[in-house]
């Protein structure tokens, strides 16, 4: 069972989560072709300077702007799911 939805920007560090939404298709498109797509597993690694979150998303790191990490809807995984 996984926890009400939060925004990425808001998920407490070296949790994982379930990405379930976008708030915009181009967002939804533009993760895509970094490899991010729904459904996946993400876990927020570290907070950037300017509010931004990096992102683990299996092997692939990718630096998130804070604008993106709060138009990314997260479901934080129970621990016992990890």
């Amino acid at each position: 069972m996984s926890s009400p939805r939060r925004t990425l920007d808001s998920l407490p560090l070296h949790r994982r989560a379930q990405l379930e939404a976008t708030a915009t298709v181009d967002t939804q498109t533009r993760l895509a072709r970094l490899g991010i797509r729904l459904g996946a597993i993400i876990e927020a690694t570290q907070r950037t300077p300017g509010g931004g979150r990096v992102v683990a998303v299996g092997d692939l790191r990718i630096a998130l702007d804070r604008a993106t990490a709060r138009d990314l809807l997260v479901a934080e995984l129970d621990a016992a799911a990890s």
